[in-house]
């Protein structure tokens, strides 16, 4: 390189590196220009009892600190129906009562209204169902006995003679007693900040295609699960995404939105009944005995996938695993569990769908 064209690339040189540095320091009064600067990545929390993700600071995950508040729902009539708050719970336990009839024990906590219901008397299986969640338990009443178990469980117990006034139980006046007591969980589970947040119970998939029912099941339209004197009949939505209830033969709805009660996830399982608690008045009250272990039926997308489901302690969550000893996945959701009684007492019939006949090949000529 001659010396005029080492000057040339010099000077331009000189010229780029000026021009780049007041572009930094900017036009007026030597202000830097501040470079685009990339967006954080969201953070995520898992809502334990769903498996539903949602944004670290979003309101719905500042609800997700609060503790679970578990209530014993009425069942068995018509006249409790339709309840109050089912649609908006994260996990239900259908569960078999005196008579043949059911109750359900009903958790809400990803979402806590202020007027659920109607809630009534504890039973000799709730201690078992509700002591994995930790939280409040909450009810109307029951024979001493039950009441002592429940007293004896890691729950807080709120019942309608302990939470006089304070404002969480009422009693409404469109229903008739004694199905008219309503509890504000929303207060209830306020009241309570030294109370921790539950554990996660079941496992899920990143979504309903990831779900185990849902990645190799087989396809159904509908279901049934029969108790003595009462029956849950579950029919998957037009989209596969919901299984909307039907009970005792008239679809089932919730009181505060209107909308037929519908779940992601129907787990159910197949239970021995104790009969030893003897009443003089209702004779032998059952108890699903659920630290055991069997069969499980389990439906998320529209599809079933058959498992078993063990329950090591009282404090112990249930655990579902496949034919292969896998963990089962549920799909990101709400669940309800089907305390079936084993047979004769307890029956469950599926309709699974048609399958297309495979088109005949075409013949050769």
């Amino acid at each position: 390189m001659n010396f005029t064209a080492a000057a040339k690339t010099l000077v331009s040189s000189s010229i780029s590196a000026v021009a780049l540095a007041a572009g930094l320091s900017g036009c007026a009064g030597g202000s830097p220009i501040a470079l685009p600067t990339q967006a954080p990545e969201p953070v995520y929390v898992t809502a334990p009892l769903t498996g539903v993700q949602y944004e670290d600071t979003s309101p719905e995950a500042l609800q997700l600190k609060k503790p679970s508040v578990a209530c014993k729902i009425d069942n068995g009539s018509e006249a409790p129906r339709p309840q109050s708050g089912l649609n908006s719970t994260d996990i239900v336990f259908d569960e078999m009562v005196e008579g043949g009839l059911t109750r359900l024990v009903a958790i809400w906590h990803s979402t806590q209204p202020d007027a659920i219901g109607p809630v009534r008397s504890i039973r000799p299986m709730d201690p078992d169902i509700t002591s994995p969640f930790g939280g409040i338990v909450c009810f109307s009443g029951g024979q001493a006995v039950f009441v002592n178990m429940i007293n004896e469980a890691p729950v807080f117990v709120a019942s309608e003679t302990t939470e006089q006034g304070k404002g969480t139980f009422s009693r409404s006046t469109d229903r008739i007693a004694p199905h008219n007591v309503i509890v504000n969980v929303m207060k209830l589970a306020s009241d309570h900040p030294e109370l921790t947040p539950p554990a996660p119970q079941f496992q899920f998939g990143k979504d309903v295609q990831n779900s185990s029912a849902g990645a190799s099941g087989e396809a159904v339209t509908k279901f049934e699960v029969k108790f003595p004197q009462a029956s849950a009949l579950w029919t998957a939505s037009s989209d596969g995404a919901k299984w909307l209830r039907t009970q005792d033969g008239k679809p089932l709805t919730d009181k505060l939105d209107g909308e037929q009660v519908s779940a992601t996830n129907i787990v159910v399982l197949s239970v021995k009944i104790d009969r030893s608690y003897l009443d003089r008045k209702y004779g032998h009250i059952p108890k699903s005995v659920l630290v055991d272990s069997g069969k499980a039926w389990v439906f998320s997308g529209g599809k079933l996938i058959e498992s078993n489901w063990s329950k090591a302690s009282a404090t112990s969550p249930i655990v579902l695993t496949d034919s292969a000893g896998s963990p089962v996945l549920l799909a990101p959701g709400n669940t309800w569990v089907e305390l079936m009684p084993v047979a004769p007492e307890g029956k469950i019939s599926i309709t699974k769908a048609p399958v297309a006949s495979p088109s005949p090949s075409p013949s050769a000529k």
